[in-house]
């Protein structure tokens, strides 16, 4: 195996366990929630994870810089769902 098939499958693999524990902490409402947070997270977590490794200094820590990439995108979706919710007003999100 080439290093970029390596590194791409660690980014994936930190990113699928990332959805996997924001999935525990902050469980969705719904199906639909769940299916979008968890793209979100999927796409997320491998693209901003070399952007989070930089920043913060994991070194080599491209699965966990790829996981907490992942997590922070889950939860601030969901912020934004429920930001969204709030706006509309008491009868909004109850078609999710």
């Amino acid at each position: 195996m080439t290093p970029e098939i390596v590194e791409i499958g660690i980014k994936i693999s930190g990113a699928l366990v990332g959805a996997a524990i924001s999935l525990l902490f902050v469980p969705p409402r719904s199906r639909w929630g769940f299916a979008r947070r968890f793209t979100a997270a999927m796409l997320f977590g491998p693209t901003f994870g070399p952007y989070v490794q930089e920043k913060l200094g994991f070194g080599e820590g491209a699965f966990a810089a790829s996981c907490l990439a992942s997590i922070v995108s889950w939860s601030l979706l969901g912020a934004i769902k429920r930001a969204a919710d709030a706006w509309r007003g008491p009868t909004a999100g109850q078609e999710d």
